[in-house]
């Protein structure tokens, strides 16, 4: 009788350790453990308290700055875009622009062409990492790369405050290695493109980066 009233404890208790540890730990994403209460991101989230993001943005030799406006949407998965080009002439392109859930521009005119493809390879680029949600928690891991037969994983490796013009913000950074130089991306909780970026190529030259230089987000949580 002791012996089985032992073992009905022990049964007991490693049910309620069980349910103890499913409610702090929400379960694996790529083989990472994570918080339930990790708060998870995916391109575009915030997008309906339509902030406005400004970036300086430098790809190669090309340089110029972006204000992008998301308008308000009645369906989330058809944002329309407010650009404003200032490419460091006398010159300003304002292009209004329908995206899907990729953000893809379809409908951009000529003279905003050139601005808008550096774009989708830059600020834009974050749809091949994180259409669908990915867990904000040091550690957990985004997905793989590889790079000439070499897996590099793409994982959050940092959390803190990162310092932007106007001044700093809580954030994430996303990071993989490529060559000897470690690329980084920022992401912000609630705001819907990371917020800075340094990309290298395989020689170790910078091949793109971009920064936000200005935010008004006075609906967006956290940051209001």
């Amino acid at each position: 009788m002791k012996i089985k009233l032992m073992l009905g404890i022990c049964v007991v208790s490693a049910s309620v350790i069980g349910i103890l540890w499913f409610t702090y730990f929400a379960g694996q994403q790529n083989g990472e453990v994570v918080p339930r209460e990790a708060s998870q991101w995916h391109m575009g989230k915030g997008a309906q308290y339509n902030p406005v993001m400004q970036y300086d943005i430098s790809a190669n030799t090309t340089k110029f700055s972006a204000k992008i406006e998301f308008l308000p949407a009645a369906n989330p998965g058809n944002q329309t875009l407010f650009v404003q080009i200032n490419p460091n002439t006398n010159e300003e392109i304002n292009q209004t622009v329908p995206v899907n859930i990729v953000y893809d521009f379809n409908q951009v005119s000529d003279n905003a062409k050139p601005f808008f493809t550096i774009l989708d390879s830059t600020v834009f680029s974050v749809r091949d990492l994180a259409i669908e949600n990915k867990y904000l928690v040091k550690g957990a891991t985004w997905g793989d790369m590889y790079i000439h037969d070499v897996q590099e994983e793409i994982k959050v490796t940092d959390h803190g405050k990162v310092s932007l013009k106007f001044g700093s913000l809580d954030s994430y950074i996303i990071s993989y290695k490529e060559g000897q130089k470690e690329n980084k991306l920022w992401i912000v909780d609630n705001l819907p493109l990371p917020v800075k970026a340094e990309v290298y190529d395989l020689s170790g030259n910078l091949q793109y980066s971009y920064e936000l230089t200005s935010l008004s987000a006075p609906l967006t949580p956290g940051l209001s």
